[in-house]
């Protein structure tokens, strides 16, 4: 049911999988858009379809319910937040003709870095294992402000006259997406090998044998009397108590040998 079960390499086929047809969705939904010549608000609904849809498998490829219901309830917010982002280029121009260039630029900034990071985060949050994820959190941050800035200031046209009247063509869609996803994929990796890392100091942390508490030597002092019953310390013996007794086994007696004092007799003592 949850994404933590079956073999590492299922899991990783699964999960390049999903990332794989995230893409070819998000490809396929704009080239179909663009091809019916849909209008503006009908896009900003069915551009959240495919984000949405992600969402909920991504949840559902998630290592536990707990997971689930944070992907769930983090993932929502964060594409609310986009929505509410790029709501204003969908706006009549007459609403937004007394704007600041500056305000627009930022809100499509907020919307291409709210798209990005909301997918690693999501992804993140569902299949990370060890919390030496959270590492690659800086890194990982690095290379998604690059890819907003990127993506809003230095996309390629990818062949295409985008000044010139017409439908646009799908491997314009294929390139643009690719290379957006370029950078979340990029973020994505740099977060699991960072939880690779603390996979394998987990792993080796297990490995070593567990150090007990010092072992007593059990040293015994066993006297040695004379026949005078005066105590002779000049010979000592260290030796292992016995063994416990077996559940079924008698309690050992006065007279067993592990319990038996050794008497030393003078040559000339009587038998």
């Amino acid at each position: 049911m949850w994404g933590n079960r079956g073999p590492w390499w299922v899991q990783t086929l699964v999960s390049a999988a999903i990332l794989v047809a995230f893409a070819a969705a998000l490809v396929a939904s704009l080239h179909t858009m663009e091809s019916a010549g849909t209008g503006s608000w009908v896009r900003y609904g069915a551009s959240a379809v495919v984000p949405f849809v992600f969402l909920l498998i991504t949840a559902a490829w998630a290592r536990s319910g707990v997971r689930l219901a944070l992907v769930l309830l983090v993932g929502l917010i964060l594409l609310a937040l986009e929505r509410v982002a790029i709501l204003p280029f969908y706006l009549d121009s007459s609403v937004i003709a007394d704007w600041d260039a500056r305000a627009l630029d930022t809100a499509a900034m907020a919307n291409i870095a709210l798209f990005d990071s909301g997918a690693v985060i999501v992804w993140s949050i569902a299949r990370r294992r060890t919390p030496a994820t959270w590492l690659g959190v800086i890194p990982a941050a690095g290379v998604l402000a690059l890819g907003t800035w990127a993506n809003y200031f230095h996309q390629p046209d990818f062949g295409v006259d985008l000044t010139s009247e017409g439908t646009l063509p799908l491997g314009y869609f294929v390139g643009v997406v690719a290379f957006e996803m370029a950078f979340i994929l990029v973020a994505v990796l740099i977060l699991c090998a960072f939880d690779g890392i603390g996979l394998a100091m987990r792993r080796g942390a297990s490995t070593v044998p567990p150090q007990g508490p010092p072992v007593d030597d059990f040293g015994a002092t066993q006297l040695y009397r004379t026949q005078a019953h005066q105590t002779d310390q000049r010979e000592t013996e260290r030796y292992r108590p016995p063994p416990p007794p077996l559940g079924n086994r008698p309690p050992a007696r006065p007279e067993d040998p592990s319990f038996r004092t050794t008497q030393i007799r003078r040559p000339d003592d009587r038998r």
